[in-house]
């Protein structure tokens, strides 16, 4: 006998969304639902989608935990606390800005997402508590691998050098093993070259497919950079810093890219910055970090204005929000 299917809640499965009215998985293609993959409870936090016929393999499905959660985690460095006590969690599908001036801990708390870094532990024996995608525990290469990442630094790197001579093409493939060097890349199957064309096509750099990436202007590279981080659709894409060293029109084009991204609900942007005209109108939360503690976690309308962005600073100025939902900055002379 069928079982019943459960509540609606959202659900995850190899990186698929579940129909959250009927609980179907969506493999299951549109107008055949009913002779597809069926939910079937196996408890409170596991669930299975049993495709049919049953030779079909199982699907396991689990309930979705949130992408990134910290709980009072510190970070210190010899003598210096660089994080102190920092608490939050960044759901699925919610687009987030960190803001925060020069030492405000934006780039450690960055560290702590790609394990560069580890909570300190305390006089008490307390270390906090870093979980990403569900996980305490990952080996480095994998979670890099669930995740894209786009930076100045990293740009820097795919510039010079035996990185810098793969073409854009190649260095796109790169971010399915989140490697440098074409040797250390996929196999190129038609699934994978499908991809990357995908991923190329949306940051408009078709015509550069086969050009060496140490040839390409810094916007063009920066486009490039964002096709390697989602050409493996990674749950997780942290931008940090991501402009810096753009022109106007290169950082233009970016942010349309950046913003078209925010429809995709299977991705979930994090926008490290200090810069209030990079967050796009569709990314509505925002964490404010000052001086290694969260000033704010909330809704980015009730964290963008004068004076919590004066307090930040410690500078005078003022917030402006265009009919787009762009937000700019000016400092007051008053």
């Amino acid at each position: 006998m069928e079982s019943t299917v459960p509540e609606p809640r959202e659900f995850q499965i190899c990186d698929r969304r579940i129909d959250r009215a009927v609980g179907h998985c969506d493999r299951a293609r549109p107008g055949n639902f009913a002779r597809s993959h069926r939910i079937e409870n196996l408890g409170t936090d596991k669930l299975t989608c049993r495709a049919f016929p049953v030779s079909t393999p199982t699907c396991v499905v689990f309930a979705v935990s949130p992408l990134i959660m910290l709980r009072d985690v510190t970070v210190r460095r010899e003598q210096t606390i660089i994080l102190n006590q920092v608490s939050t969690t960044i759901p699925r599908a919610r687009h987030t800005a960190i803001l925060g001036p020069n030492g405000s801990g934006k780039s450690s708390l960055l560290k702590l997402l790609t394990r560069d870094f580890y909570p300190s532990i305390d006089s008490e024996g307390h270390q906090g508590d870093v979980q990403i995608l569900g996980q305490r525990s990952w080996q480095v290469h994998e979670l890099r691998r669930s995740m894209g990442i786009v930076s100045p630094a990293l740009d820097a790197e795919f510039s010079r050098g035996r990185t810098g001579r793969m073409t854009v093409a190649e260095a796109v493939a790169s971010g399915f093993t989140a490697t440098r060097l074409k040797e250390f890349g996929p196999a190129i199957t038609s699934e994978v070259r499908e991809a990357v064309d995908h991923a190329i096509e949306t940051v408009g750099m078709q015509s550069f497919r086969d050009k060496p990436v140490e040839r390409l202007s810094t916007g063009e590279r920066r486009r490039t950079m964002i096709a390697r981080a989602i050409v493996h659709r990674p749950a997780i894409f942290v931008l940090d810093e991501p402009t810096g060293g753009l022109d106007m029109t290169a950082k233009a084009k970016f942010l349309e890219i950046i913003d078209s991204m925010t429809g995709q609900q299977e991705i979930t942007l994090v926008l490290v910055t200090h810069h209030l005209d990079e967050v796009p109108p569709a990314m509505r939360h925002a964490v404010l970090l000052d001086q290694g503690t969260i000033a704010f976690d909330g809704l980015k309308q009730d964290a963008f204005t004068d004076e919590r962005i004066s307090s930040l600073f410690r500078l005078p100025v003022a917030i402006e929000c265009d009919s787009r939902g762009w937000y700019d900055v000016r400092m007051r002379r008053d």
